[in-house]
């Protein structure tokens, strides 16, 4: 059975007391047997964003979607894994893939921009998710990971790198490379459930955009207390 890996470098990053490795740059898609998946994507050019959620970048009309590529799965519990999408605000979740999907398996999500519920294409099921949401990752044992760490406790479970126009480069243009380590306790190559989206841009977390308004804020009164 091929199986497929991310190798990506790491750093050690200090979050809630917790060590964790987390994901610096994207290398390549390989195989077990060194043979290179997508051999047109560069080693150190795709850095992670620190970002935990993305937002959808085609809302001119009602109607937007994203097209969502299973690229990579490397996992003792990639049966189990399933992988979806989440309302940032209400913890509602939308699942896109299931542990019997396999690279390299695509699905379209449907999102109405004014109500924000988004359906999966293939299911028919739907969430209300909004046009900003995270990434989750549920390995079937009782444990779901999110892509924002302050609800993993800290603890970072997924890198998301923009990769935006790499139509050419194997990733089936995507914008967002979602990466995800399944267990609290595993190797943290970020290797386990790898997603491409499309038409989708990285934005910080909700605790980051609320320390950016409160400086913004400041930097007003300040300015105001000068004149």
């Amino acid at each position: 059975m091929l199986v497929k890996k991310l190798i990506a470098g790491s750093v050690f990053a200090i979050a809630a007391g917790n060590v964790a490795a987390v994901p610096s740059d994207l290398a390549d898609l390989n195989n077990d047997a060194g043979t290179t998946l997508f051999p047109d994507v560069p080693e150190d050019t795709y850095f992670d964003t620190r970002a935990g959620y993305v937002s959808l970048t085609d809302t001119s009309g009602v109607e937007d979607d994203t097209n969502a590529t299973l690229l990579a799965e490397s996992a003792a519990l990639e049966s189990g894994n399933s992988f979806g999408i989440f309302n940032p605000t209400s913890g509602e979740k939308l699942e896109v893939f299931s542990g019997s999907d396999s690279a390299i398996a695509g699905e379209t999500v449907s999102f109405n921009t004014t109500t924000g519920i988004a359906t999966h294409d293939g299911t028919g099921a739907s969430a209300d998710i909004g046009v900003t949401f995270g990434f989750f990752i549920d390995n079937g044992l009782g444990n779901v990971w999110y892509s924002d760490p302050a609800m993993n406790g800290g603890d970072d479970f997924a890198g998301l790198y923009d990769t935006t126009g790499t139509s050419g480069e194997g990733l089936f243009g995507s914008d967002i490379l979602v990466a995800f380590e399944d267990t609290e306790t595993g190797d943290r190559d970020y290797n386990d459930v790898v997603v491409g989206l499309t038409d989708v841009a990285a934005v910080p977390e909700p605790g980051t955009l609320a320390l950016m308004g409160m400086g913004i804020l400041g930097l007003g009164v300040s300015r105001l207390r000068k004149s």
